[in-house]
């Protein structure tokens, strides 16, 4: 009982929230963002690791989970602890990351289906070193990852998007040169990529400044 307590405590601490106006609106959110992805009490229940009895407390105002398993629901749906007890449509932002992460994942299998065919049109037609174009699914999606992540994602991504282009460009250089000069084409790609580190850190705190405004 004490340690239900100080969990909420914690929680309208956190939230600025009165616990009655969490109890509603989370047990109104998970309900809409269950029913939203056609998932039953017991499915939800087995992927967050508990019983489905506590989702049904959850839904029906019986209980509050604490902070540590709200973060977890919360990253489960692709949402914030903010958004899953707050009074907003939380369905419809779950559902716009979940679009955005499959149009962003297809866009790189295509980008690695067209190479792959390229290839395979290449050995088919005998042409020597056809396999050079390879590290050309990676640049390319490298380039589309950075481009949805500057349009759609945090900025982490970002530095990901530009470390998948930086490596990938090395090795399709390195495929054009001497084995001699390998460690000029690794230290120069290293420098490039730890530079933009410092960049994605600015970018990070203007986005936290950003966010908490």
């Amino acid at each position: 009982m004490g340690f239900l307590l100080v969990n909420r405590m914690n929680l309208t601490y956190y939230s600025g929230m009165k616990e009655e106006d969490i109890r509603n609106n989370f047990s109104k959110n998970i309900y809409s963002l269950r029913k939203s992805r056609n998932l039953s009490q017991a499915k939800l229940a087995d992927d967050l690791n508990y019983t489905y009895k506590a989702i049904s407390k959850w839904e029906n105002k019986e209980t509050i989970p604490d902070i540590a398993t709200l973060s977890s629901i919360a990253e489960y749906f692709e949402i914030t602890v903010d958004d899953l007890i707050s009074n907003k449509d939380v369905v419809k932002k779950s559902n716009k990351k979940r679009t955005r992460r499959r149009i962003t994942l297809s866009s790189i299998g295509i980008c690695f289906a067209v190479v792959g065919l390229i290839y395979l049109a290449l050995v088919l037609a005998n042409v020597n070193r056809s396999y050079i174009v390879l590290p050309f699914a990676a640049l390319t999606s490298g380039i589309v990852y950075l481009v949805f992540s500057s349009i759609w994602f945090k900025k982490y991504h970002i530095f990901l998007g530009v470390t998948i282009i930086v490596w990938s460009s090395a090795l399709i250089v390195m495929l054009f040169m001497n084995y001699a000069y390998f460690w000029i084409v690794l230290i120069i790609a290293f420098i490039i990529n730890s530079a933009f580190f410092p960049f994605l850190r600015i970018f990070y705190s203007k986005e936290k400044t950003t966010e908490n405004k």
